[in-house]
């Protein structure tokens, strides 16, 4: 829970407000939530005191708000807390406690939040800000992409996560899709398709593209359900797919004359004449 709510506030920090509008705090029924999941309710008036109840036990504390440091002073008899400002709207308060990385204090306001369902608001308010967009993985997770607007599809150098938190780089399958995601420091790198080919052989042989229309250099080769680590392969009568670590090197003529010609015109226009 620590670590989701750093990366949300993370996420969220462009989109808070700020607690100078005390509006948004005074004479509501606040909830707070503790790193433990602990909950006591909270009304901050207008003239500083604060009413606190737990387990039906009612308290009257103080309050202040600093808005040099953009802190929060709590008192609650008992203890006394300095949360700074996290992530702020209407519904919802995430604070850090002062002078610490991860110990946070959620405070929802149950008139915007009536069941407390905070990680449930939180997704919304993530999903609606970020326009993200979920696909689901062959194991199961969720990719959260973030797009720039709700209209657009998935595309190169979108941001990912998996329920907030960044993503390892790798190759993630999409459920029964044949795509696959290709993610690099948490943003999507390359976007493949995989098509099925006969080769020369007779054999069949599955390419993961980035182009769906057309073998490029970088798309992966499997065969036999491996991925092929370095070789020649028979793909037609004309020509054979050069494979180095896994990956397509290019399509090239089996005629010596045409494979000449077809590196002049690479140099001259920048592709393989077919």
């Amino acid at each position: 829970m620590k670590l989701y709510l750093k990366s949300i506030v993370k996420q969220l920090r462009k989109f808070s407000t700020t607690l100078d509008k005390t509006s948004i705090l005074i004479d509501k029924p606040w909830a707070l939530i503790d790193d433990e999941m602990e909950m006591q309710k909270l009304i901050f008036k207008k003239n500083k005191e604060l009413i606190l109840s737990k387990n039906g036990q009612v308290q009257i504390g103080k309050w202040d708000y600093f808005s040099e440091a953009r802190s929060l002073l709590i008192d609650r008899q008992n203890d006394m807390l300095l949360c700074n400002e996290a992530f702020i709207d209407q519904g919802i308060m995430i604070l850090k406690v002062d002078g610490t990385e991860n110990k946070f204090f959620i405070l929802a306001n149950e008139n915007v939040v009536p069941d407390l369902d905070v990680n449930g608001y939180l997704k919304k308010i993530r999903y609606q800000k970020l326009f993200i967009l979920e696909k689901i993985l062959q194991d199961g997770r969720i990719l959260e992409i973030q797009r720039e607007n709700e209209w657009l599809p998935p595309q190169i150098g979108n941001m990912v996560t998996i329920e907030a938190e960044s993503v390892e780089d790798g190759k993630y399958e999409l459920f029964s899709q044949n795509n696959y995601f290709e993610i690099k420091k948490g943003r999507i790198h390359k976007i493949l398709t995989e098509i099925k080919y006969i080769i020369n052989t007779g054999e069949e042989i599955l390419i993961q593209q980035h182009d769906n229309w057309k073998i490029s250099y970088g798309d992966y080769v499997i065969e036999n359900g491996r991925q092929i680590d370095d070789e020649l392969i028979d793909f037609s009568k004309r020509k054979n797919l050069v494979v180095r670590q896994n990956r397509v090197v290019r399509l090239e003529y089996k005629n010596e004359l045409l494979r000449r010609i077809s590196k002049i015109w690479v140099k001259y226009y920048g592709y393989y004449h077919d």
